[in-house]
């Protein structure tokens, strides 16, 4: 055990050390190849392939002098080789000893303002790049390979494979990892029935998504203590403007899964609480929020709060329009407060049709996506880091709290690609790495220099907290009135992430039921759940409906009508495992 916190420190100053050399060289591909060897030694695949996309979107940067970063490539490269320690040198082979010359030709100056105004030397610079491309490259692709076959992303694995395979056929590494994904994707097909003579033919069919570590991770040092003083103000403070009644305190809860350490069953997490009585019918929160998303390209819905806009009546004069990008708003004060919040990161930057107008089996993801990039839009209008919009800041990401530095163990391929942690983030390599960079791109973020900021473990941490916290419906014609939590398989279309809402616990018996259209409203019950034991006809009274003074408000993520098993199965997703309120347990007979 202690051999491995030993190499578990040694990893994790490692990362700390490439971090602070990637802010000298931000356009380094041997930098992210060797951050990729040290996520992949730490047990987390998925930030190893997005290291190495990095290094993909480099490489391809080198073989087109006309892409914007193709002298930074080269440069950082060429700076690379000359300037970076040996512990640093790990994950890619050695430029050849005899050519230093070449390499100083490309190296930028200190005086240099812009790479752009370099000329570099022709021979060494085609020299460079024919080495790139013969010794880096393959490299990248098996280490985007096997990362993503960890992921359980086949089918991205194996387009890595092939594409290394081609400058690379004899490479005996993509081979190996080649066969292993079709091993690993011939046994699925025969799981569910449906063996295939030539896999190759059905790829678009191929699983391409898995479950990560969902963690705090040990370098975030912006995730707040959700129960200080300074933070339990704060949040009382945001609450006291959208329901006066109400307070947030913290709350021992039942553990779901292997969240916490061994031997304890319960969690600490915050809740609301009635701060007086609180009659049955009685409204108790009226809540706004920018952190919305729809994936209906076409229908009119408030840019900012993804009001209905034609279902509202708001077109007779009270709608607004931005003159420069015609995207519509509900009203001139949703425009001003975009333009303020976040507009002006997306505005006329063909992010529109990004993850819209999915089939319904990718709504709920493409709806997450969308979630992430309205946060990157507020974090880069509002210059601050993603984690630190006020938005997320104290939503509570689901994450394990095991101690890594007792549980951890160097992952292997034959034992555990991530460290024996539990894995309860879905991870999909385009929704997780590709667009959220490509969104990035076109919002003219250079994702090299601003890797501090905008990088796949916050991308992830990001996804965890919307995937425990958003709400979701219908849009249009076929609006519901009732919300639901995002994820249920019936393929919503409007989103939002709502910080004060958000912050009460689910319970399938609960005291207020919620609407969203526009903002999100408590509405204490009027009658509360009926309790019907499964396999048998035994049944509790309701509880009598109302809130008093002290009593917790208890939302629900679910239809409260369904039996128990239903209900467990489509809250799994937002709660993180089984739901265990006291009417799930008295149901199931635990």
């Amino acid at each position: 055990m202690a051999e491995s916190r030993t190499e578990l420190q040694a990893l994790l100053a490692k990362l700390d050390n490439i971090r602070n050399w990637l802010d000298q060289l931000p356009y380094s591909i041997q930098l992210y190849l060797e951050q990729a060897d040290s996520f992949q030694r730490l047990g987390y695949p998925d930030l190893a392939a997005g290291a190495a996309y990095k290094a993909l979107l480099l490489n391809d940067a080198i073989n087109d002098d006309s892409d914007e970063y193709y002298q930074n490539a080269i440069s950082g490269f060429a700076s690379s080789c000359i300037q970076l320690p040996v512990e640093l040198r790990s994950a890619w082979p050695p430029w050849p000893a005899e050519d230093p010359v070449r390499l100083k030709s490309l190296k930028l100056n200190d005086e240099a303002e812009d790479a752009e105004e370099l000329d570099f030397d022709h021979d060494a610079e085609k020299a460079a790049v024919e080495w790139i491309n013969g010794s880096l490259l393959p490299v990248i692709n098996l280490t985007l390979a096997r990362n993503l076959y960890a992921c359980q992303c086949f089918r991205s694995a194996y387009k890595h494979c092939q594409i290394g395979l081609r400058s690379s056929p004899k490479n005996n590494a993509l081979i190996t990892i080649r066969d292993s994904i079709l091993g690993a994707v011939g046994a699925h097909f025969e799981s569910i029935g449906e063996p295939s003579d030539d896999l190759r033919e059905i790829l678009d069919d191929w699983p391409n998504s898995g479950l990560v570590r969902r963690e705090c991770y040990p370098w975030n040092d912006i995730e707040p203590n959700r129960f200080s003083s300074e933070s339990l103000d704060f949040l009382n403070a945001e609450m006291s403007m959208c329901a006066p009644k109400l307070e947030v305190k913290a709350v021992d809860l039942p553990a779901l899964g292997g969240e916490v350490s061994e031997g304890s069953s319960m969690i600490k997490q915050l809740g609301v609480f009635a701060k007086e009585d609180i009659q049955p019918g009685e409204s108790v929160l009226k809540e706004t929020s920018l952190l919305t998303a729809n994936n209906r390209l076409q229908d009119a819905l408030c840019d900012a709060c993804s009001i209905d806009i034609e279902d509202r009546s708001l077109t007779n004069g009270d709608a607004a329009i931005c003159t420069d990008c015609s995207v519509v708003f509900c009203s001139q004060e949703c425009l001003d407060t975009a333009n303020e919040l976040y507009h002006p990161a997306v505005c006329d930057r063909d992010v529109d049709s990004i993850a819209k107008d999915v089939p319904p089996a990718q709504a709920a993801d493409s709806l997450y996506l969308l979630l992430l990039l309205r946060s990157l839009a507020l974090a880069e209008t509002q210059e601050v880091h993603p984690l630190e919009i006020k938005e997320v800041k104290y939503i509570w990401g689901d994450y394990h709290t095991l101690d890594i530095a007792r549980t951890w163990r160097p992952p292997t391929a034959a034992d555990d690609f991530f460290a024996k942690l539990p894995c309860t983030l879905l991870f999909n390599f385009e929704s997780n790495v590709v667009l959220p960079f490509h969104m990035l791109t076109k919002m003219d973020v250079n994702i090299f220099t601003d890797h501090r900021r905008y990088d796949v473990w916050i991308f992830n941490t990001l996804f965890a907290k919307f995937r425990g916290t958003a709400s979701a419906r219908l849009s249009g014609a076929t609006h519901t009135s009732s919300g639901l939590k995002l994820g249920r398989r019936r393929g919503p279309e409007v989103s939002a992430v709502h910080p004060c809402w958000c912050l009460a616990n689910h319970s399938c018996d609960p005291n207020v039921r919620w609407e969203w259209g526009g903002k999100v409203e408590f509405t204490v019950r009027e009658r509360r759940a009926s309790w019907i034991r499964l396999d048998s006809n035994e049944a509790r009274s309701p509880v009598v409906a109302g809130i008093r003074k002290g009593e917790e408000v208890l939302s629900h993520y679910c239809d409260v009508g369904l039996d128990v098993q239903s209900r467990r199965e489509w809250a799994r997703g937002a709660l993180g495992g089984d739901c265990r309120c006291e009417r799930c347990a008295w149901e199931a007979h635990e």
